[in-house]
This record gives C-alpha cells, structure tokens and sequence, in this order.
C-alpha cells in the first residue's frame, strides 16, 4: 500500500521550474497592461483632463502591494488551485486582443476599445490571481486592478456633454453673482461680458472637470489608504466632487473678479521674470492652487475620517510582493507571450499590405509672413486638441493691410472685423494617428451651427461641392460650405491632404467615422490612418461664393506650399 502511495503522490516542482513560470506569469501580465497602457497613452498626453493617467499605473502597483488578506492561509493552501481559469478565462482574453487590437490600429481614438481593452487586462489578470490563490486572492487585489478605471477617458458624448453643462452652471453662478454685487454684466453663452473691461470666457478649464477626476483619483486612494468603510468611501467620494466644484467656482469668480476690476492683463501675462525665465501667469497659477486645494483638502477629511482606524505602521511600510506573483502553466505563460507578439505582427503586416501599393504624397504647408497683411495668431483651445489629437497645429486670422485698422493705443495694424478677412486652421497627423475617424465628423455643417451660424449651402444631408485648386504639379480638393449669420456671411473651405494615397484617386475626406459599421469596415479593409494636412480657410464679409472662389484660388497659391521630402 505505501508503494502505492508512493507512485502516484505528486512530483514536487523543481526551483528553476517554479521561477520560469513566475517569469512568464508576469511578462504575460505585463505584456497585456502594456498594450491597453500604450493605447491610452496617446489621450493621457494630449488631454489635460486624463493627464493624471501617467501616475494611475504606479498607484495600481502600490495598492496591490499595500492589499492585504483576513485569510492567508488560503493563498498558501490554494498555490496548486485545478480550477484552470486560465484556461476557461484567460485564452478567450488572449484570442480577444487580436481583433481589438485590429480594430485600435485603424481607430485608435475609439473611446470604447479602452474599455474592452481594460476589460480583457483585468479579466486576464483575475484569472491568473484566482489560479494562483483562490476566489479570496482575486477579491483582494479586486481593488487596485479596477482603481486604473480612473485613468480610461469616459465616452466622448458624456464628456462632452459634462463639460458643457458644468461651463453653463460656473458661468451663470458667477454672473450672479457679480449681479447682486452691483456689477453691470451679461451672460452670452459661456462667456461674461463685463462692458469695458472685455469679456471673460469659461472654458473647459475652468468648467471644473479636471477637479472633478482629480478629486475622484484622490478620495479613492485615500480612501483605500486609510481603510475607510464601504459606505464612508461612497460619502468620501462625494465630499471630493463637493470640494473641486466649490473651489473651482471659487477660482473662476475670482480671475474673474480680477478682469471686472481692470487687471486682466494680470491673468495670461507672467507675474515676474527670473533669470531670464517667466513666471506662471495668474491663470495658470489659479489652477495649480486649485489642484493643490483639493488635494490638501482631501487629505484632511480623510485623516478625520480615517481616525478610528487603528493602522499598523509596520503593517503599512511592509511591501508584500507575494501579491504580485502569478505562476500559470509553462505552455500557457510562454504562448501568451509570443501570441503578443505576434498580434503585433499579424497586426502591422495587415495594414502594411494595403499601404504597400499607395503612393507618398509631399507635405501641405502654410506661410502667413507676407508683409502684405496682417496676420494675428489664435490660442487652440485645449479641448479641441484633445479631440483631434494632432501632431502640430496652427490657428490664425489675416487681413490685407488695406482693409485693417489702427490700434488706438500703440498705432499698430490689427484686423477690421467688419471688412473682408481671412480665418484658417490647420492641423498635420503623422501615420497611425486619429485623423481619419476625427475629420469625417468634425466637419463645418457639424460645428459650425452651434456658433450661430446658419448653413446655407450644402442643403443638410446633401454632399458639399468640391473645388479643385491646382498647386505646383497637384490639385487640391476643397470642400465648399456657405454660411450666414444677419448680413454678414462666411464661406469655409477645407481639404484633406493625406500623406499617402492610391493613383488615379483624388484625396477626400472619409465619409464614414464614429459609426460603428465606419470603423469596423476601415479595420477589416485595412485603412489604416496614413497621416497627412486638414486644411480650413474661411472668408468673412465677402460679397458671393463665386468672389470667395476666386479668392480662395489666390490664398493657395500665396500662402501654401508642398514640403518635398527626399527620404
């Protein structure tokens, strides 16, 4: 009988074994973080609300190494879990990557493949963690893997529509209170007019949504830090969002309060130079202390909150690392390693294939330095470079020094609004980038009306006319769009210049985007974005669309140009 025993008692695993799965298990984990990182990185450096993102990752590993268990006898008793979650769980999570991953690299603005992507990193890592532990483990580190839901950007329309609505509630809440001070103000839109001191425009910025995540990051982490309850975490939580609106409203009554009372200049100008270097402005420094506020704040609600709370310091210095360890099979770790690597390959060679056969265009290029006109330079707002993710941009107003003004304070040239003058915007991608999705939505028809302008050709829902333009050995498609707002109108024209295209086809605009069908079509197609120039350039005050034409013919031909690159 205990020869029997003997025989089937199981072989006790090697060292070098057991440390090879160890590998693998996390260079499989890391590698599937890595992708959805690497995703969202884009939108973490480009939009001031999620740039808190960079710092998620790193918050994510300390609370998985601050978790603790009430029953550690259950990891200890669970290390050769039969449950095979990685088999039922972590395969479909892996096979799963490569569509999405398809899919991310035509729309990588896509706000929805971050979440499938989260959702295949955490399912993969719970599967992992309950192998390795059991159902206990899994809930343990439960926490620390949701906490990098945080980091992901929220759907577009709900940020969107937050924004706007928060910039509508700070607006009016300021007015009204500038009103029962005895200030003489109006409310147009978002933006406060206060007579002869100009006008003050509440901006995303000041919307409070960036408060608002930061608050959210906050009160979780300390909430966790300090080991608050369920329900005191809920409360905490909304106590945060209370405290960033509160010292939001504050921030912009008070740039406000500074602008009515004559100093706006105080506002976006540094408040010192040293050594050569300036100093933040005012606006700037407002939303540091802003942020600062909040954070201090926090952080004093959650050391009352989190009083009662016995914590043991030597509990709370102690990194345990046994929670990061995952040791699945060798065959499962060493497969999920090279699938990676392989999605990334199938990946590039699919998309490599169609773009083999297109040919390279050279880059459109604008100059505004003739000394002919005047030529004022406009700020980009932050949100609408979130939203379009471009690499470089440029925004400006220029006018024949005929038709422009003096300045009445300085004598320098600066454009008449009510004669003829030009508006253009242009924004350059390179190759990978969310341009294709972006621009077939954000279109003049689109943005434009909500300004308070009227469309008046194209009809809605009809196609806009193209006017071709030649330049050097190219002709350039413009998209031509009319509209009108009292007296004065506005014709827009733009175009797409990709930075690479198929012969015999005349560069466009893409006619299908956010649409589901749009994106899927352009991955399973292989339409990758390949870069390129959006070009807009607006005339105000002209007299027809066939005068604007004709002018539109002139601007190309003075203020554009080809970049011939050799390479």
């Amino acid at each position: 009988m205990s020869d029997s025993v003997e025989l089937t008692a199981p072989v006790p695993e090697t060292k070098s074994k057991a440390n090879i799965r160890l590998i693998l298990g996390i260079l499989s984990l890391a590698g599937v973080w890595g992708m959805l990182i690497y995703q969202l990185q884009l939108t973490w450096s480009l939009n001031d609300q999620y740039s808190h993102g960079f710092i998620v990752p790193i918050l994510c590993l300390y609370l998985a190494l601050k978790s603790k268990s009430k029953e550690e006898h259950d990891r200890e008793s669970s290390r050769t879990s039969q449950s095979r979650a990685w088999l039922y769980l972590g395969i479909p999570c892996l096979l799963a990557l490569l569509p999405l991953w398809v899919i991310r690299e035509a729309n990588s603005d896509w706000r929805m493949l971050n979440v499938a992507l989260f959702i295949c990193a955490a399912s993969f890592s719970f599967a992992l963690l309950y192998d390795q532990g059991g159902f206990n483990r899994a809930k343990m580190l439960a926490f620390p893997i949701l906490f990098f839901l945080v980091a992901i950007p929220w759907p577009l329309a709900t940020d969107l529509q937050l924004t706007q609505w928060l910039q509508g509630r700070v607006s009016s809440l300021i007015v009204n209170i500038l009103l029962f001070m005895g200030h003489e103000v109006r409310l147009l839109g978002n933006v406060i007019d206060i007579g002869v001191f100009g006008q003050v425009g509440v901006d995303e910025a000041c919307s409070g949504i960036h408060g608002l995540q930061a608050s959210l990051v906050v009160s979780l982490f300390l909430g966790f830090y300090y080991r608050l309850g369920i329900i005191h975490r809920i409360i905490f939580c909304l106590a945060g969002t209370v405290v960033a609106l509160s010292l939001n409203l504050l921030r912009a009554f008070s740039l406000t309060f500074i602008k009515i009372k004559g100093h706006g200049n105080l506002l976006h100008d540094p408040l010192f130079s040293l050594f050569g270097q300036d100093a933040p402005s005012l606006h700037d420094l407002a939303g540091w202390i802003e942020s600062g506020g909040i954070l201090i704040v926090l952080f004093i609600l959650a050391r009352m909150a989190g009083t009662h709370n016995h914590r043991n310091t030597e509990d709370e210095e102690h990194n345990d690392w046994e929670n990061l360890k995952v040791s699945p099979p060798i065959g499962f770790g060493m497969g999920a390693c090279i699938w990676i690597i392989l999605i990334f390959t199938a990946t590039n060679l699919h998309y490599d294939r169609r773009e083999s056969s297109m040919e390279k265009l050279p880059r459109l290029i604008t100059s505004f330095t003739d000394q002919s006109i005047v030529t004022e330079q406009k700020p980009i707002s932050s949100l609408v470079e979130a939203q379009l993710h471009y690499e470089d941009a440029l925004s400006v107003e220029w006018q024949e020094r005929a038709h422009s003004k003096t300045n009445p304070y300085d004598g320098s040239s600066i454009i008449n609004q009510e004669a003829e003058y030009w508006q253009g915007f242009r924004c350059h991608w390179e190759s990978g980038g969310a341009c294709t999705s972006i621009l077939s939505t954000h279109s003049p028809d689109a943005c434009l009306p909500l300004t308070g302008l009227v469309q008046i050709d194209p009809a809605p829902g009809t196609r806009p006319k193209t006017i071709s333009v030649p330049l050097q050995n190219y002709h350039i498609p413009f998209e031509a769009y009319e509209f009108a707002q009292g007296n004065k109108k506005l014709h827009v024209f733009r175009c797409f210049w990709p930075n690479k295209h198929f012969k015999g086809k005349m560069p466009s605009f893409p006619s299908s985007g956010y649409d589901f069908r749009g994106r899927i079509q352009a991955s399973r197609e292989g339409r990758r974005n390949v870069g390129g120039t959006m070009l807009a350039l607006c005339i105000a005050n002209a007299q027809s669309l066939e005068e604007s034409i004709a002018k539109l013919h002139r601007q190309v031909k003075e203020r554009l140009s080809f970049l011939q690159d050799d390479s």
